[in-house]
């Protein structure tokens, strides 16, 4: 969190993708007029790594848009791994080679738990057409 969004006055978009340091997506997640400011990254999939720290995430952040990075009211790091969604061995999938297994074409969970997003599609993986592919095979799913 900022208190403000530096990069849109530096007519910056607030998106990036880096394969240097802990981030690979930063995006802007400031409300549509800048409050709160904030800036909202992913760290590649690791099942036992470490989570990445409070003093190298803001120090990718100030490598990309500048040195009004350094500065962030809040720095808020969650480590979101589950059982199901980082299994052991994970992290040797994170390119796109996992886009459309088939394991995503089935439910988890006692069929609770269906896989609808881009990278579950067969076709176009990774684009908008493969999300809807992915809805229209969850949806006819469970209707």
């Amino acid at each position: 969190h900022y208190d403000q969004p530096f990069w849109r006055h530096s007519g910056l978009s607030g998106s990036a993708i880096s394969h240097l340091g802990p981030l690979r997506e930063i995006h802007d997640m400031s409300g549509p007029d800048g409050a709160p400011a904030a800036l909202f990254g992913f760290a590649p999939q690791q099942s036992d790594g470490p989570v990445p720290s409070e003093a190298d995430v803001v120090g990718q952040i100030v490598e990309i848009f500048g040195s009004d990075a350094a500065d962030p009211t809040e720095v808020l790091i969650a480590d979101w791994r589950q059982p199901d969604t980082s299994p052991p061995g994970v992290e040797r999938l994170n390119s796109y080679q996992a886009f459309g297994h088939e394991a995503y074409q089935n439910p988890a969970l006692d069929g609770r738990l269906h896989w609808a997003s881009t990278e579950t599609a067969r076709s176009t993986p990774g684009h908008i057409e493969g999300a809807l592919e992915a809805a229209e095979r969850v949806a006819a799913a469970i209707s």
